[in-house]
């Protein structure tokens, strides 16, 4: 009797270090970006995944002046940041405080048309707990 008693306590162990290891590895699967680098047009849409309400950097690491930088939630059209000029080596903080995706573009040569310009596809998702 003792013997059955033991062996169910060991089954209920094992299970629950099988979950808790299994929830621990399910949180560490998506890479959440804090830092946006902004750089010359590389031809592909850059695709970049951001926590809800947490800061994120972006920072111009190029040697030239970015120009017409705006953010737009892609939902709603609606623009929800526009500056002129980035300097080179110039940075700046966003946090967003809505889930969804965002569009940010600007251009090096200070044109207006969007198919000029480079563009970054910015996820923000809600924080999962673990």
């Amino acid at each position: 009797m003792k013997n059955i008693f033991q062996t169910k306590r060991s089954v209920w162990l094992v299970l629950f270090i099988t979950v808790c290891i299994i929830a621990g590895f399910e949180g560490s699967a998506e890479s959440i970006s804090k830092v946006i680098q902004l750089k010359s047009s590389g031809g592909q849409l850059e695709k970049i995944l951001v926590a809800k309400n947490s800061e994120v950097q972006l920072n111009n690491g190029s040697g030239t002046t970015f120009h017409n930088f705006m953010v737009i939630q892609l939902s709603t059209g609606k623009r929800m940041v526009s500056i002129e000029d980035i300097k080179p080596s110039a940075s700046f903080n966003l946090a967003f405080d809505r889930e969804g995706t965002y569009i940010a573009c600007y251009s090096e040569d200070g044109s207006k048309v969007l198919n000029t310009s480079t563009c970054l596809q910015i996820d923000v998702v809600g924080l999962r707990s673990i």
